[in-house]
């Protein structure tokens, strides 16, 4: 049995058989009962001679392990310490079957494995021993017996001949958790300067330290932005910034911050639009901690203020109704100063560097019989889509498509005659609870999963506009599906004259074909691959009952799926999927999908073998056709619909993906509308920090936008449609409601059934 399928057991990622709680201070009642070593003041780390490709091999395990305790740990600590942890650690070869650690001995040492996989077992009461998690290459165990002095809580062996790197006791409470406390001490030491704070009580200090977060800006990156609707309170570690107000010519700077200012108290009373801008100025270090955070440990700021309220007459305005903020807005002496001569800051947007896109425009007439047996006389598309939307069957649910163990199904609907950038109307088939949040819905339930935290989700799908008299519907569409454990989301890119038409069968086709698959929750690449093939073989049996002609229509189409902490990707066509993380310390790109087009090698061979024929017509533009024809010119070797040409796969390809309980990953699905200008690894460098900062609703936002701007700018007025559902395992914000830990957020601009 692999790791993937042993994880799916495991209570979590701990390594001993507990949770790791790691908070800044890492204290819990063993850490704060075992003073630091006596002399540790003299103590000298040792260091292990190791060759620079060692180090390097070590180094990056750090920094690429999806075991997240390495992250929580080890995350936080200064390059300095870092390096002496490396030189502190050693190699060891462990054989096959023998134990490295028996549950109840007092822990010696920390590991993380360099070779091999190790069998993690746990005894309950007088029970045999159980195997609860197989921990291969990167993971790590053995850390809990060093935090909290207690004994080892499971038993770990060899599951073949293999290598481990070993830290011992002494320089793991010196240098770590040293570390971790010194960093506390640290963070306690500013908000004892923090007027605001004043009336805490010590203890009261120390459980707001536990839970401050730290980010990092380079020179000009935005801290927070003038209008936004942000809740965060921002204290300066190191570096500099300053506040800027738009004006006429340009953004006025009004203030200046050094290391120890602080500024964004009044967010932790108000929700309302920030006043002004603060940008950093140089590499800046901030610890910040957000109003719902706040409220969360220690209950509503206004009651806090309202114990000594004489001393915050400056507040007085935001306790009793809440105002726009000026951060850093009448601060003591020991506070930023103001400026002493203001300068103009003209912030111009950087001209993004976007590849060539061509135009191709659709044809205007589909010379086909009205579906009412008429003249059979050629009409324009505008006629035949006006004549679709008298035909429920087209355009309304299918409930027979509908699956009936679902607590929750959401997908896009069709509507005719929508403008450019509206949004899609949504049908809902849930009793989950939902709240209004500006124009949009959000939607909250408490789902069955192994992910620690709040799962965040947010789905933006609007229409975009081939030409200033374009009469299609958006042809994009969206699912998300909730069934007990697996959570299901699809994003479909349809093209063709009727792409409307076939995107809005598959997001209901889709996921009820899952569900029906005999394979279903016990294997997942079977699973999806029947579930694709269905799909199309129940859409050409739907279109030929309707007459629907999708010779030269039909949609990529992308799912993930999932079920307690693995994710299931599968995918045909240009619709992408990016798997990332968003962690500070480990923010990177883990997956992305990659197109299917009839340039690749293997796929122009299997067109050809078919009897289609690929035609080159530019270096890194080729099409399908029918031999002898210039039809249809098909751009994907693989999509839903576009029968004519043989040879055009639906079987989709798979890739799976073990997540840690409380690892802070996030996905993106969405349309071309996106990735026509953006790679993944460019989306996963610019929405890290924006979902830890912002959140994924306005994450998801910033990306929609970006892209419309770069089909702007490279194709004026032409817009493909743009479909984004980002989420966010293990987000950082509390959610709306506190009963729950799923939430989703959708536009309902248009209207919701």
């Amino acid at each position: 049995m692999s790791s993937d399928d042993e994880a799916k057991d495991a209570p979590d990622s701990s390594s001993e058989g507990e949770p790791v709680v790691v908070t800044k201070s890492l204290r819990r009642g063993g850490v704060s009962a075992e003073a630091m070593m006596r002399g540790s003041e003299d103590w000298q780390p040792p260091v292990h001679e190791k060759s620079p490709e060692e180090r390097k091999q070590l180094s990056e395990i750090f920094q690429n392990s999806q075991d997240g305790k390495l992250h929580m740990l080890f995350g936080s600590v200064k390059p300095a310490i870092f390096e002496k942890i490396l030189d502190a650690m050693f190699a060891k070869v462990i054989a096959t079957d023998q134990t490295v650690m028996s549950q109840g001995d007092v822990g010696d040492y920390f590991y993380i494995v360099k070779t091999g996989s190790f069998d993690i077992l746990v005894q309950k009461g007088d029970a045999a021993p159980v195997k609860v998690f197989t921990a291969g290459r990167g993971f790590a165990f053995g850390e809990l017996a060093l935090l909290y002095n207690a004994p080892r809580s499971a038993t770990i062996k060899a599951a073949c001949d293999s290598e481990v790197w070993c830290l011992d006791r002494t320089a793991f409470r010196n240098l770590v958790v040293r570390s971790a406390e010194q960093q506390f001490q640290q963070y306690l030491s500013f908000l004892g300067k923090v007027e605001v704070f004043q009336t805490l009580s010590e203890h009261e200090k120390a459980t707001l330290t536990e839970v401050l977060l730290e980010e990092s800006f380079a020179n000009d990156e935005a801290i927070i932005e003038q209008g936004d609707q942000d809740d965060k309170f921002f204290m300066i570690l190191s570096g500099q910034a300053v506040a800027c107000i738009k004006g006429e010519q340009g953004e006025v700077e009004v203030m200046q911050y050094k290391e120890g200012d602080y500024f964004g108290e009044i967010a932790l009373l108000t929700g309302e639009p920030r006043k002004a801008s603060v940008y950093a100025v140089g590499p800046t270090d901030c610890i910040y901690i957000t109003r719902q955070t706040f409220q969360r440990v220690l209950g509503p700021l206004h009651d806090i203020l309202k114990r000594n309220i004489e001393r915050y007459a400056k507040y007085q305005d935001a306790i009793n109704a809440p105002q726009m903020q000026v951060p850093g807005e009448d601060q003591d002496d020991d506070g930023p100063k103001i400026a002493k001569k203001r300068s103009v800051r003209n912030r111009v947007s950087i001209t993004d560097s976007v590849k060539e896109h061509k135009v191709l425009e659709a044809s205007a007439a589909v010379g086909e019989s009205a579906p009412n047996g008429g003249s059979g006389e050629a009409m324009t598309l505008a006629d035949k889509i006006e004549l679709d939307f008298k035909r429920p069957q087209l355009v309304s649910p299918c409930e027979a498509l509908s699956v009936p163990s679902a607590s929750m199904m959401i997908f896009g609907g069709v509507v005719p005659r929508q403008k450019f950038a509206m949004d899609k109307f949504v049908h809902v088939r849930s009793a989950a609870s939902s709240q209004e949040v500006g124009e949009d819905r959000c939607f909250t339930w408490q789902g069955i999963t192994k992910v620690k935290g709040l799962t965040d989700i947010s789905v933006v799908c609007q229409k975009g506009q081939k030409a200033a008299s374009d009469p299609t519907p958006n042809q994009d569409n969206f699912f998300v599906n909730i069934d007990g454990a697996v959570t299901t989301y699809g994003v479909f890119d349809g093209h063709g004259p009727f792409g409307h038409l076939i995107s809005l069968r598959l997001v209901q086709s889709m996921p009820y074909h899952i569900s029906k698959s005999q394979h279903y929750g016990t294997d997942w690449e079977l699973t999806l691959k029947d579930a694709f093939l269905e799909t199309q073989r129940e859409l050409e049996e739907f279109c030929k009952k309707e007459n629907v002609n999708i010779e030269a229509s039909g949609a990529a189409g992308s799912v993930l799926v999932l079920q307690e902490q693995t994710v299931h990707i599968a995918f045909i066509g240009d619709a992408r999927v990016v798997l990332g993380s968003w962690n500070r310390r480990d923010s990177r790109m883990i997956f992305t999908s990659k197109d299917h087009k009839p340039d690749i090698p293997e796929e122009k061979a299997r067109l050809e073998a078919a009897g289609s024929e690929v035609r080159e017509l530019e270096p890194g533009n080729s099409r399908i056709y029918r031999t002898g024809t210039n039809f249809p010119g098909l751009t994907m070797s693989r999509a839903f619909g576009d029968t004519a040409c043989e040879g055009v796969l639906r079987e989709p390809e798979y890739h799976k993906f073990l997540m840690q309980p409380a690892d802070q990953w996030y996905a993106i699905i969405a349309s071309d509308g996106i990735w026509e200008f953006f790679e993944g690894e460019e989306v996963c460098n610019i929405s890290a920090k924006k979902l830890r900062l912002k959140g994924p609703r306005e994450t998801n936002n910033f990306l929609v936008s970006a892209s419309r701007k770069r089909w702007a700018h490279v194709c004026g007025d032409y817009c493909d449609d743009i479909t984004s559902i980002l989420v966010q395992w293990n987000s950082a914000d509390a959610p709306k409601n506190a009963d729950c830990n799923h939430q989703l957020t959708v536009s309902v601009k248009e209207g919701m059934s």
